[in-house]
């Protein structure tokens, strides 16, 4: 089949194109369906089946047809474009207040740590020269949202990772496509540092400017002045993606990714209509663009050049994933807001995406017409290699992980979309929880929908399958809370019938309904008695009111913590040394302790602390994290 599409390259080029295109499409999408039903990221297929299907071994994907018309090249610069600007067009900016210094740190200082580390391992175990290393290493320190996207999708991970997860590989994106074009420009301008300094601010200036003009001009065409028809608004942001691009990279080269990321960022920040649509709409064109060139980068390879590496190429991937990794993630974000479980796990979850592929191939190929042939096949296979790597071992054992460092989002279903509904769910995301809202009444649902981070479900919660829909069997807990006591007693009655003995909190709006729920087993509030007792606080004890109301970082707090070490278990209070913070009660099952220094711990107490936020972070740690 390889030969026959090379013999009919020369007779009919656009047919033998148009059946290259044809087959990396098809076989782009047999493996995304496989990738689906095996739950794996689709990025490991898809690469696989470029190498199967490559001129190697099958045969049946000839990329040199399409290189020798710098086809690939065009078919590269459009599908990075239009990735690019999806990631910024999907990150939840308001997010970033939860993570901001940790994405600062990954994006900044990590991006140097990779890049140093990885260029030192490629120096001293593949034996290239040092410029080379560092250009590997800059092109390896990308990890982009094409595998960080669809993982995430399959796993479900807190908030806040997933928001430092997503962020990262968006911004880091550009910013490591630029320190790698700096670093290719001083191999090739060999000694003139101010050509490269100029480059690098030069194609800076060029992205940003580029990608905040286009973002501003489709909303003044779209949202301000309503220019933009809705039946053409998809069709115009997907203009204003590859405008984006193809105009930054006409000022300064390597200059579009960034200016494709800046410009989705802003289009998804503004109030521009019919924003699901576009989203839906990227969504697609970005599985086809992912699809395309990953095979056919994939293809390019030769499995010749992945053999040449010999043992020290699996022993460079390896070290970038448990060495080079976890370093820069701990590191760079020392003092941020993630927690030492969160960082284990991103420090284990940095799978390598088409940037890093398009990059490499890019370079590559300039580094093979500049007189660095071995340097430039090297380059591009060891990065595959990395993308290869990281993405099968990663992404397929990215579940286990979330599990194992325990960053699962806690669940809780709300049932009533009302005030009380809407600031409770609020609170609960701030904390890092993931929030379902369930009701009937739809201006409340649509002001719950104007809430971040939070799903809503305009249905009845009586219906089982709304329920299920909701997350109900997997929620911690389910709190109504209605205005009608018969309606909460009804859906918890629901609840309890077809899904087992799962916590429940209603609100008990009459205070003679009390008894009532407390007979079906049903947790229960009174706003009445709530009211009453913040009152009588408020008025006899008003410090302690002042105590457990307490939400800057500095203020004393009260919190609670289960113990699960293995190395606090069977231990006093005494022995653990939790400086600044103050054990006022443990309780023990249904039994409530008052403890002192030699109270000894057991599995699954749960102790009541008073201290800073500090003092009970560094507790949870002694007490919570699993040897």
């Amino acid at each position: 089949m390889g030969s026959y599409l090379i013999e009919l390259s020369q007779h009919s080029p656009v047919l033998a194109v148009l059946a290259t295109l044809v087959c990396v499409l098809f076989i782009g999408t047999s493996a995304q369906i496989l990738a689906e039903r095996l739950r794996l990221p689709a990025t490991g297929p898809l690469l696989i089946a470029g190498l199967l299907f490559g001129p190697d071994i099958i045969g049946l994907i000839q990329p040199d047809i399409l290189r020798d018309r710098d086809l690939l090249n065009l078919i590269v610069r459009i599908a990075v474009a239009i990735i690019v600007f999806e990631g910024g067009l999907l990150l939840n900016v308001y997010d970033l207040r939860h993570t901001s210094r940790a994405v600062t740190g990954l994006v900044t200082v990590g991006l140097l740590i990779t890049t140093f580390l990885s260029g030192i391992l490629a120096h001293y175990l593949i034996g290239i020269s040092w410029e080379i290393s560092f250009l590997f290493g800059a092109t390896v320190s990308i990890t982009g949202p094409t595998v960080i996207t669809p993982i995430l999708q399959k796993i479900k991970v807190n908030r806040r990772v997933r928001s430092t997860l997503e962020s990262e590989s968006i911004i880091a994106d550009p910013l490591g496509v630029i320190l790698a074009a700096i670093i290719f420009t001083a191999i090739i301008d060999e000694g003139d540092w101010q050509i490269v300094l100029l480059h690098g601010i030069e194609t800076i200036i060029a992205g940003g400017v580029t990608g905040i003009s286009i973002g501003l001009l489709i909303w003044l065409l779209s949202g301000k002045f309503h220019l933009l028809p809705s039946k053409f608004t998809r069709l115009g942001i997907l203009g204003s993606a590859l405008i984006a691009y193809t105009v930054a990279e006409l000022f300064a080269h390597e200059s579009g990714v960034l200016a494709a990321a800046i410009a989705g960022i802003a289009v998804g920040s503004l109030d521009i209509p019919h924003k699901i649509e576009v989203e839906e709409f990227k969504g697609d064109l970005a599985s086809i663009a992912i699809s395309a060139v990953f095979i056919l980068l994939a293809a390019s390879l030769r499995l010749s050049d992945l053999t040449a590496l010999g043992w020290q190429g699996p022993l460079v991937v390896i070290l970038i994933m448990v060495l080079v990794r976890p370093i820069r993630v701990f590191l760079s974000t020392a003092g941020s807001e993630l927690k030492r479980n969160e960082k284990l796990f991103i420090s284990f979850l940095g799978p390598r995406g088409i940037v890093a592929a398009s990059v490499a191939t890019f370079f590559s190929l300039e580094l093979i017409e500049k007189g660095y042939e071995s340097d430039g096949k090297v380059l591009v296979t060891l990065v595959f290699a990395v993308i290869l790597g990281t993405v099968l071992i990663e992404g397929t054992a990215a579940e286990w992980l979330s599990r194992f460092f325990r960053v699962m989002p806690r669940l809780t279903v709300i049932v009533g979309a009302n005030e009380t509904g809407r600031l409770l769910a609020e609170h609960l995301v701030a904390e890092g929880e993931s929030v379902s809202i369930i009701d009937t009444d739809e201006d409340a649902c649509a002001a719950a929908k104007e809430l971040r981070g939070v799903n809503v479900y305009k249905a009845d919660a009586t219906n089982v399958e709304v329920l299920r829909k909701a997350g109900v069997p997997t929620a911690k807990v389910v709190i109504i809370t209605t205005s009608s006591d018969k309606v909460n007693i009804l859906i918890s009655q629901v609840i309890r019938s077809n899904f087992g003995d799962k916590r429940i909190v209603a609100r008990a709006n009459t205070t003679t309904n009390i008894s009532a729920f407390r007979d079906a087993g049903i947790e229960t509030m009174s706003p009445v008695q709530a009211s009453v007792a913040i009152l009588e606080n408020m008025v006899l004890r008003p410090s302690l009111f002042k105590l457990l109301s307490a939400k800057e970082p500095t203020e004393e707090r009260i919190d609670e913590v289960r113990v699960r070490s293995r190395k606090s278990i069977g231990k006093s209070l005494a022995e653990l040394h939790m400086q600044g913070a103050l054990v006022v009660a443990v309780r023990r099952g249904e039994k409530l302790i008052s403890p002192n220094g030699a109270t000894i711990l057991q599995r699954n107490d749960i102790l009541t602390l008073l201290g800073n936020d500090k003092s009970i972070e560094k507790a949870k740690r002694v007490l919570q994290v699993i040897d």
